[in-house]
């Protein structure tokens, strides 16, 4: 059962007659369709502090997973691959991208299906790792290549959790986290 009577002016409604009709139902001024919102109120000084403390912390956690992704590309571009390999090249620009590029507010909040602010292109460029890694074999270690892929399904994984559930990876520490896998697989090597 909701709890919406508060009574809200009817437009037909003349100075000194009923705002409301003997129990006629009247939605709360903010939900009622058709109606202006009401004016939000402005925040108490501790809550727009909280904001701004969350969105300095938020800059700083994206700066890192950006810092991340460049540490993972330069990387992917030493590995001893041929120099025109789509590994060190194509996929090593969409990690650099896809880790620069996130975004929190890219997301719709319903069936999470937000980008997190990576293009389609890029993320289709990460899926692409799984049809060319058999042809790394000859190249890298089983380790490499256990590293590449831990990297790149990060990577790839990080746009649609940041789109599903922005806040909570953010400021719960589960971007942060998944940059310490990022890091731990190009270091363990």
């Amino acid at each position: 059962m909701t709890i919406n009577h508060a009574p809200v002016p009817r437009p037909d409604a003349e100075p000194g007659h009923p705002v409301v009709a003997e129990g006629e139902f009247v939605q709360f001024g903010r939900f009622a369709a058709g109606r202006r919102s009401l004016p939000e109120p402005p925040p108490y000084p501790e809550d727009e502090r909280r904001l701004v403390e969350g969105a300095v912390q938020e800059r700083a956690v994206l700066a890192e997973a950006a810092a991340a992704g460049q540490r993972a590309a330069e990387w992917m571009r030493a590995l001893p691959l041929p120099p025109s390999s789509w590994v060190r090249g194509v996929l090593a620009d969409a990690v650099e991208e896809a880790m620069g590029t996130l975004d929190p507010a890219d997301e719709d909040g319903v069936d999470g299906y937000g980008q997190g602010g990576v293009r389609d292109s890029v993320q289709e460029t990460l899926d692409g790792l799984i049809y060319c890694l058999a042809d790394t074999s000859p190249h890298l270690t089983p380790q490499q290549q256990a590293a590449l892929l831990a990297v790149v399904a990060c990577v790839r994984g990080i746009p649609r959790l940041l789109a599903n559930h922005g806040w909570s990876v953010v400021h719960g520490g589960g971007l942060t986290g998944l940059c310490k896998v990022i890091d731990s697989a190009i270091t363990s090597l």
